[in-house]
């Protein structure tokens, strides 16, 4: 899914001022989260959201489910239901 041209100037506001690959990848989960919030009623997600939740991953556990989520029919869904089942795991007696 494309972003449309005039989603950046809507969404963002201001410049945004990423200094850092990791910055750089969770603005690429915002933004491709709330391409597909656009027409719902879901409320646009937040840079500061996404990368609460993301905050475990290091950056090559990014890039990778940033593939992942990307060859999903629904990035979103695919986003959240991972998450979602991780928290979900069992725990493991040792």
């Amino acid at each position: 899914m494309d972003i449309p041209k005039d989603y950046l100037n809507k969404f963002r506001g201001k410049q945004s001022k990423i200094t850092s690959e990791r910055q750089e990848l969770i603005q690429r989960f915002t933004d491709k989260i709330n391409v597909e919030r656009v027409g719902t009623a879901f409320k646009p997600a937040t840079w500061k959201q996404i990368n609460g939740l993301l905050a475990h991953l290091k950056v090559r556990d990014l890039y990778w489910f940033l593939g992942e989520c990307g060859r999903a029919p629904s990035f979103s869904k695919k986003f959240f239901g991972v998450l979602k089942g991780a928290r979900k795991r069992p725990k493991t007696k040792t």
